[in-house]
């Protein structure tokens, strides 16, 4: 409201301006918060939720994993980034019900799982070229059906159909390829596995990781150390010890606080020798 259509009778001293000009400012700070505004907030949820999960898992820490996923819940608010948001929230599920697992706590791991397929079927929907999403789907059955072989008669097709619409859409991702590299290791030689073509996939996802290198922080970063323990337990399988122990030594270079190399490979290795 201009200061000249007041009322003849109404006072228009400097208090009365100031506050005027107070609600023009309001109003205009309100304009200002454009989509690309809200969505850098969001934009901010996902990486601090990104930073907050990372610390859960280098401490073993599930209050922090959960924290992360309230965070990443938040970010669902912005339809821009609404598919990143739940993929997030579906990787901190997995990690969760990895650690239930080692705690064996099977019934509210496999909670966990069964809401990560939730979140990524959302994601997919929303983004069907979300390449990380079909290969951590691909992944999270593949999970569940380790807890129950039977599911895998149904299961199983859904996860080699998530892995090959992954890999067409991005066939150089380190993520994916690791994906793959985990279902060929897992999977049976009579269901189409191979420990051959396994190994050629996590050397190939190190050289890929290698070279990874994101411009945009709310990309997913995670996989590096994990691949080289893979890699370990993949010579460890074969009975190479050395190379096995290069590859965990690498995984700890990376990841210091790699839980899973450090009380499950490490001592494995040990006993092998």
């Amino acid at each position: 409201m201009h200061i000249s259509s007041l009322r003849p009778g109404m006072r228009r001293g400097p208090l009365h301006q100031l506050r005027i000009l107070a609600s023009c400012i309001a109003l205009a700070f309100v304009f200002a918060l454009t989509p690309t505004t809200r969505a850098q907030s969001v934009d901010s949820l996902i990486v601090r939720g990104k930073h907050i999960l990372r610390e859960g898992i280098r401490l073993s820490d599930r209050d922090a994993m959960y924290a992360a996923r309230a965070t990443f819940e938040r970010a669902m608010a912005d339809t821009g980034l609404s598919a990143w948001a739940h993929y997030y929230i579906a990787l901190t599920d997995y990690r969760i019900a990895n650690m239930l697992l080692a705690k064996e706590n099977q019934d509210r791991a496999s909670q966990h799982l069964k809401e990560a397929v939730t979140h990524l079927e959302t994601a997919i929907r929303i983004d069907p070229k979300a390449a990380e999403a079909h290969a951590l789907l691909s992944s999270v059955y593949g999970r569940q059906i380790s807890l129950n072989a039977i599911k895998g008669m149904f299961l199983g097709p859904k996860a080699g159909n998530a892995l090959k619409k992954a890999v067409q859409l991005a066939p150089d991702n380190p993520r994916v390829v690791l994906s793959v590299a985990m279902s060929d290791f897992n999977t049976p030689e009579m269901w189409g596995g191979s420990k051959e073509r396994a190994l050629a996939g996590f050397q190939r996802a190190t050289e890929l990781f290698s070279f990874e290198k994101p411009t945009d922080p709310i990309l997913p970063t995670w996989g590096h150390s994990e691949t080289y323990a893979w890699l370990g337990l993949a010579y460890l399988e074969r009975d190479e010890r050395d190379s096995a122990r290069a590859a965990i030594k690498k995984a700890l270079e990376i990841d210091p606080h790699n839980g899973w190399v450090n009380y499950v490979l490490m001592p494995k290795l040990a006993q092998e020798e």
